[in-house]
């Protein structure tokens, strides 16, 4: 099972609900950020540990797309 899918508007959500923009250079939506950046650090995570954590999805995220898009 993967845990990524592609919504209507063209964005890549991942199931932990991060939504990426491709076409903004793989950024996240305001909204998914807040979200996500809130979960990990009610987590316990560091904004060190939620940044690398984000390059880290975005990257994933890219070669998801490369592999099953394109």
């Amino acid at each position: 099972m993967t845990t990524w899918y592609i919504l209507p508007n063209g964005n890549i959500k991942n199931i932990n609900g991060l939504e990426l923009q491709p076409e903004k250079d793989w950024f996240p939506t305001d909204q998914s950020l807040a979200a996500y950046v809130d979960a990990e650090q009610d987590a316990g995570k560091s904004q060190e540990q939620i940044i690398k954590q984000l390059m880290d999805l975005a990257i994933a995220c890219e070669a998801w797309a490369q592999d099953n898009l394109g």
